[in-house]
């Protein structure tokens, strides 16, 4: 856990596979969709967008509803 950061801060996330990408992103989207935030996840390959859209389904309820 980072805890508070402020505005503007970036960080950088280092992965080898789409699977790691996957891991890394979910929970990250998970998060801020469960927190009524707005999120754009703009994907490239590796992960194409089915599959990102797949990996967010399996994780979050209801995601074509939001």
């Amino acid at each position: 856990m980072i805890g508070d950061v402020p505005w503007g801060t970036h960080f950088c996330q280092f992965y080898q596979t789409k699977d790691d990408l996957i891991d890394i992103l979910v929970p990250y989207f998970k998060a801020g969709l469960e927190n009524n935030e707005y999120c754009m996840w703009v994907t490239s390959k590796p992960l194409e967008v089915d599959e990102a859209k797949e990996a967010l389904k399996d994780s979050v309820e209801n995601v074509e509803d939001i």
